[in-house]
């Protein structure tokens, strides 16, 4: 393997790592979190705080998830090699989002959006597994 090959290798690992580190932070600890990124904003010299309760990182968050999930969903309806590994990652998401959206209904607050999440994403994970198992070669499985 190249040099650039190990290099990129252990980028998208430490990327990786990173991504599972910070994601489960933000979900079990989602206010200590951003209080977090607020100091290290002072440290840099930007004082302005986002507050808790502000829903713009969240929002910019949810809509690059949902820019990624349709990327996901068009590029895995090509047939290519790649195709199951696309759909696998797309059932992933779409699991992960339905069981903190039923945790956060569970444990937080029984508002409707939340059960309403839960149920419309395990409903695309089922779907897309469902799709998955239809598209795979029979001689495959």
């Amino acid at each position: 393997m190249a040099i650039h090959e190990r290099i990129a290798v252990w980028l998208l690992r430490l990327m990786g790592a990173g991504f599972v580190v910070f994601g489960g932070l933000f979900a079990l600890l989602p206010e200590a979190t951003l209080r977090t990124v607020n100091a290290w904003g002072s440290w840099v010299g930007i004082h302005t705080e986002l507050p808790a309760g502000e829903g713009g990182l969240w929002r910019a968050l949810a809509v690059a998830y949902m820019a990624m999930v349709a990327v996901l969903a068009f590029w895995g309806s090509v047939r290519t090699a790649a195709q199951r590994a696309l759909l696998s990652v797309l059932v992933v998401g779409k699991a992960t989002s339905a069981l903190m959206a039923l945790a956060l209904y569970l444990w937080e607050r029984p508002a409707f959006v939340y059960l309403l999440g839960s149920l419309v994403d395990a409903t695309i994970a089922l779907l897309v597994a469902l799709c998955i198992a239809w598209l795979t070669p029979k001689h495959t499985l």
